[in-house]
C-alpha cells in the first residue's frame, strides 16, 4: 500500500512534501495524519470488492489514482495549499469508503434496517428469490447511501478488540474535530448536483489556529476537483483482466467492466497546443457483441465532459474568484462517429441511429387520447377520473407519511365569458419542481414507479402505499377536452415560495411555461391544483350529463353532474366536494367504509332517481345483503349477488379500478349489485381480474348464498342465482335450479333431478353449429321426446366446450350435470345431433347428454 504513486503528482509535491520553509512542522503534521488516514481507509475499501463484486475496482489503487487524474485536469500550476491538499486527499479517501457494510453501525443488519434498503427491497419483482432479492437490495442501498454515509465517517469509530479503545479514520483529534466534517461533506458532494455544490458548501473556510492564514480553504474548488477526477478515472486499472475473467458478472455490471477493461489511462490531447483537452483511447477494439459496452464508454465520456464544463463554469462564477481547471473539454464527444476514432470498434460503426419520435405531440395525442380510450368515449369521464385518481394516489401517499391524515379532493366547475373551467385540487403530498418537470412530463413514466419516489419520499415504497397510477399516461388525457392546462403544486409541507406552475397555454406542447409563482386562487391548504379551460361542447349546458345505454330501443338517462361524478368516485375512500360556479362546496362523495346507509349510496351510483320506481324498490329490498369483500384489511368490493330476471342496463353494478369506476355507462346488475374492484390491465384502466384473491371472492359468494337461504329463496330465484354464482367461480351445483322444457311444459329442476332424468331420457342443449355455446336466439320451444335446457340469459354459464369428451369447466350447466351424473354412479355420454332447427345465426345442432351404468 505504498504512497509513492501519490508522491509523484504535482499536487502532492507542491503542497504536502517538505518545502524547506518555516511551515515545515505544519506540513509534517498534515502529511503524517494523511498517511495514517490513508492506511485505515485502505483496509475499509478493501472490503468493497468482497461485498459488491459487481462493481469496478474501488480499492486504494482507485483512490490514489484520483490524485493523478486531478493533477492532469487541474494543470501544473493550479493553486492548492497544504490544508486544501489535506482536505482534498481526505475527501478522496472517504468518497467511496461507505460502499461496504463495515462503514455502518451493525453492518449488514444495520443496512437492512434502513428505509433505503426497505424501499429497494420492496421495489423488486416478487418473482425474485428472497435471498437474491436481499443481495440486490444490499447493492442498491449501499450505492444510494454511500455518499451520505461518507459525510459521517470521520466521526464514526471502531473498537480495537485488543485495547478496547475507539479507533478513528483521522487519528489526529484536532484535525478530526476542525476539518472532519468538512472533509466528509466534500466527499458526499460527489453525488450532488453541481447546483447543490454551489448552494450547500461554504465559499471559504478559514485556517485552524496555528496555521498560516494564506492556507485558507476553498471547499467548492476542492469539491469540483474530486467530482471531475472521480468521473474521469475510467480505464483498465479499474477493471483488470484477471478479475474480469475471474468474477462472474451479469447485466449492467458486466457492460461497465467490459467498457473500462478496454480503455487506456486518460491523457492530454497532444494535438491541442493549449493542453486543455482530455482524450480517451482504447487499448483494444470493441467487437460487435461488445457494442453495449462501447456505448457505456461513450456515455461516460460525455458525462465527464459535462462535469468538467459545469465545474469550470461554477469556479468562474464564484463570488471569490477561483482559477478554472486547465482542462476545458474532452475530445470526440461531439458524435459517436467521431469518438469511434479514439475508442475504436471492429466490424461495426457507432452512429446516432437511435430510436426517436419525429412528432411526439402526435404520439402523445394518439396514445394518451381517443386512440387509447376508444373513439366516442366519454371524454369528460376519462379526464375527471384520471385527475381524481392522481389526487387519490397523492392523498394515500400522505396518509402513509402523516399519521391520522384524511385528505380531501375538491372539484369546481365554473362558467364565465371566457368559457368553462374545471378545477381539481387536493391536499396530498404535492409535487416538487423536479417531479413537476420530470415524471409528470415523461410520457409513459409514472412517478410512483420511478426511482425519484425513493428520494422524494423515503419509506413510501416499502410502506403499505399502493398507487393506482402505473402507466404515466393518464395526465395526458386532459388534452382530449382542454385547450389550456395549468398545473400548480408544492410539497405538502412547503410554503408559498415552493409553488411552481406548469402552463400549457395552447393545448399539448413540448415547451410548457414554468413559473415559480402561486396562482391567485391557490389556497393555503392545497398541495396541487389542476385548472383546465375546457373545449366547447364537452359538457351540456344546464349541469346535466347523458348516461348511455347501448341496448336497442332503450332510452339514455340525463343525470345531474353531482351524481355523475359521485358514480365515477363509487368506492373511493377519500371525501370529494363539488362547487358549481359561485355556489358553496357540497360533499358529493364520502368514504363508503364509513357510510351506514348503503341503499342511498347504491341509489346514487345507479342513478335510481332517473330510472323507473322499480329500481329504487329493488335496491330497498336487496341492499341489506350488501357485504364488503375484505382481504388484508382492504376493501375490494361492497356487493350482493344478483337474482335479477333480465339483462337490462339498470346501472346497479359498477366495476372499479383503484376504487374509481372503469365506466359509468352501459352497466347492468345481472351478476351483482354494488361494486367490485379489479386490477388495472392496461393504461386504459380496464379491469379483467379481481383485486381480491379467488379465495376472498368465493368466501363472499358463499356468505351471499347463506344469507339468501336464511331469508328464503324460491325455486325460480335459484335459477337466476346459478348464473351469478358462475360469474364468481362459485360452484352452483348444490343450490341452483334450472329451467327445462319437457313435452312443451316448462319445469324447474335441480341438477340432481336432471341427472336422474338423463338415465332414461335425452337431455338436449341447443347449440349453434359454429360455437360451443347454448344458443339463446333460436325459436325452438320444445323437442319431442327430449328434455331441453332453457337458458335465461346469455352467459359463459352456457358454455359447451369439451376436452376429450368432458366439459372444460365444472361449473357450467353442462359441467354441473356431468358431475351430478357421476355422483349417481353413472357415466355421462355426450353426442351431437345435427340440424335440429334454426336461430338468428343460422343452423342449430343439439348436444345430447345421457347416462349409462
Amino acid at each position: 500500500m505504498s504512497i509513492e504513486r501519490i508522491k509523484y503528482t504535482g499536487l502532492w509535491n507542491r503542497t504536502l512534501e517538505p518545502q524547506g520553509d518555516v511551515y515545515e512542522e505544519r506540513r509534517d503534521e498534515l502529511r503524517a495524519s494523511f498517511i495514517n488516514f490513508r492506511d485505515k481507509a485502505a483496509h475499509l475499501v478493501s472490503k468493497i470488492a468482497g461485498e459488491l463484486p459487481g462493481l469496478t475496482q474501488h480499492d486504494i489503487s482507485h483512490l490514489d489514482a484520483l490524485w493523478e487524474v486531478a493533477d492532469l485536469i487541474c494543470g501544473g500550476d493550479y493553486p492548492l495549499n497544504p490544508l486544501e491538499a489535506y482536505v482534498f486527499g481526505g475527501a478522496i479517501l472517504l468518497h467511496d469508503s461507505a460502499l461496504c457494510f463495515e462503514a455502518y453501525d451493525n453492518g449488514i443488519d444495520g443496512i437492512r434496517e434502513t428505509t433505503t434498503w426497505k424501499d429497494s427491497f420492496a421495489s423488486l419483482p416478487k418473482s425474485i428469490e428472497c435471498e437474491e432479492a436481499k443481495k440486490i437490495a444490499d447493492f442498491s442501498a449501499l450505492r444510494s447511501l454511500h455518499a451520505s454515509q461518507a459525510e459521517k465517517l470521520t466521526e464514526k469509530n471502531w473498537m480495537d478488540p485488543t485495547t478496547q479503545q475507539p479507533v478513528y479514520l483521522i487519528e489526529n483529534s484536532t484535525l478530526r474535530k476542525h476539518l472532519g466534517k468538512l472533509i466528509g461533506q466534500i466527499a458526499a458532494s460527489h453525488h450532488w448536483s453541481i447546483e447543490d455544490v454551489e448552494n450547500k458548501l461554504p465559499q471559504q473556510v478559514n485556517v485552524l489556529a496555528g496555521f498560516p492564514r494564506e492556507w485558507r480553504i476553498d471547499p467548492i474548488k476542492i469539491a469540483c476537483m474530486v467530482r471531475c477526477a472521480d468521473a474521469a478515472h475510467i480505464d483498465s486499472e479499474r477493471a483488470p483482466d484477471f478479475l474480469h475473467a475471474l468474477i462472474k458478472r451479469r447485466g449492467i455490471s458486466f457492460t461497465h467492466w467490459q467498457a473500462q477493461n478496454k480503455l487506456a489511462s486518460v491523457d492530454i490531447d497532444q494535438s491541442d497546443r493549449s493542453c486543455s483537452t482530455l482524450i480517451f483511447t482504447s487499448t483494444q477494439k470493441f467487437l460487435e457483441q461488445e457494442s453495449e459496452a462501447w456505448w457505456v464508454a461513450y456515455d461516460t465520456v460525455c458525462m465527464i465532459e459535462k462535469e468538467i464544463r459545469s465545474s469550470n463554469a461554477l469556479l468562474e462564477s464564484k463570488q471569490i474568484k477561483t482559477q478554472q481547471f486547465q482542462i476545458k473539454r474532452v475530445k470526440g464527444i461531439e458524435s459517436p462517429e467521431l469518438m469511434g476514432n479514439y475508442i475504436q470498434t471492429d466490424g461495426w460503426n457507432p452512429c446516432m441511429a437511435e430510436v426517436h419520435v419525429g412528432n411526439i405531440e402526435s404520439l402523445v395525442n394518439s396514445l394518451g387520447g381517443e386512440k387509447l380510450y376508444g373513439e366516442g368515449c366519454d371524454k369528460f369521464e376519462v379526464i375527471i377520473r384520471e385527475l381524481i385518481q392522481n389526487s387519490r394516489d397523492s392523498i394515500h401517499a400522505r396518509r402513509e407519511i402523516e399519521a391520522g391524515f384524511i385528505g380531501k379532493i375538491s372539484i369546481q366547475l365554473k362558467h364565465d365569458s371566457e368559457g368553462s373551467y374545471l378545477y381539481i385540487e387536493d391536499d396530498g403530498v404535492g409535487m416538487s419542481k423536479r417531479v413537476l418537470t420530470g415524471p409528470l412530463l415523461d410520457f409513459g413514466t409514472s412517478f410512483w414507479t420511478s426511482s425519484l419516489v425513493q428520494s422524494e419520499f423515503p419509506g413510501l415504497r416499502s410502506s403499505k402505499f399502493k398507487a393506482v397510477g402505473q402507466f404515466g399516461i393518464g395526465f395526458y388525457s386532459v388534452f382530449m377536452g382542454a385547450d389550456k392546462v395549468m398545473v400548480s403544486s408544492k410539497p405538502w409541507n412547503g410554503g408559498a415560495s415552493d409553488v411552481w406552475q406548469l402552463n400549457f397555454n395552447n393545448g399539448l406542447s413540448l415547451r410548457p411555461l414554468l413559473k415559480n409563482e402561486m396562482p391567485n386562487d391557490f389556497k393555503a391548504s392545497v398541495s396541487t391544483q389542476i385548472k383546465l379551460h375546457l373545449k366547447p361542447n364537452l359538457l351540456e349546458d344546464g349541469g346535466l350529463v347523458e348516461i348511455k345505454r347501448n341496448i336497442a330501443k332503450s332510452e339514455n338517462l340525463r343525470v345531474s353532474i353531482q351524481n355523475y361524478i359521485s358514480a365515477i368516485c363509487a368506492a373511493l375512500d377519500v371525501p370529494v366536494c363539488l362547487k358549481l360556479n359561485d355556489l358553496e362546496y357540497l360533499e358529493i362523495h364520502s368514504d363508503i367504509r364509513k357510510q351506514e346507509n348503503h341503499a342511498d349510496w347504491l341509489k346514487k351510483i345507479s342513478f335510481a332517481e332517473n330510472q323507473s320506481p322499480e329500481i329504487a324498490a329493488l335496491i330497498e329490498s336487496n341492499s341489506h345483503r350488501l357485504r364488503p369483500i375484505i382481504e388484508n384489511n382492504q376493501w375490494h368490493g361492497l356487493a350482493a349477488i344478483s337474482m335479477i330476471s333480465n339483462d337490462e342496463q339498470n346501472f346497479l353494478s359498477i366495476n372499479t379500478v383503484g376504487s374509481l369506476s372503469s365506466g359509468v355507462h352501459c352497466r347492468s346488475g345481472s351478476d351483482y349489485l354494488g361494486y367490485i374492484n379489479y386490477l388495472p390491465q392496461s393504461a386504459k384502466r380496464d379491469g379483467q381480474k379481481y383485486s381480491a384473491s379467488n379465495e376472498a371472492i368465493t368466501s363472499w359468494a358463499k356468505e351471499q348464498v347463506e344469507i339468501l337461504i336464511e331469508q328464503g329463496i324460491n325455486p325460480i330465484e335459484k335459477c337466476f342465482l346459478a348464473y351469478s354464482l358462475y360469474s364468481f367461480d362459485a360452484d352452483p351445483i348444490d343450490v341452483a335450479n334450472l329451467l327445462i322444457v319437457k313435452d312443451e311444459n316448462i319445469k324447474v329442476v335441480s341438477f340432481e333431478q336432471l341427472a336422474v332424468m338423463s338415465i332414461k331420457e335425452d337431455i338436449i342443449f341447443v347449440k349453434s353449429d359454429y360455437m360451443d355455446h347454448i344458443d339463446t336466439h333460436n325459436h325452438i320451444n320444445s323437442l319431442p321426446g327430449k328434455v331441453m335446457i332453457k337458458p335465461l340469459r346469455n352467459s359463459n354459464f352456457l358454455s359447451l366446450k369439451l376436452i376429450d369428451g368432458q366439459p372444460v369447466s365444472n361449473n357450467t350447466i353442462l359441467g354441473c350435470l356431468y358431475r351430478s351424473i357421476q355422483k349417481l354412479g353413472y357415466t355421462p355420454q355426450i353426442r351431437i345431433e345435427k340440424a335440429i332447427g334454426h336461430s338468428f345465426f343460422g343452423q342449430c345442432d343439439g348436444l345430447i347428454v345421457t347416462s349409462k351404468k
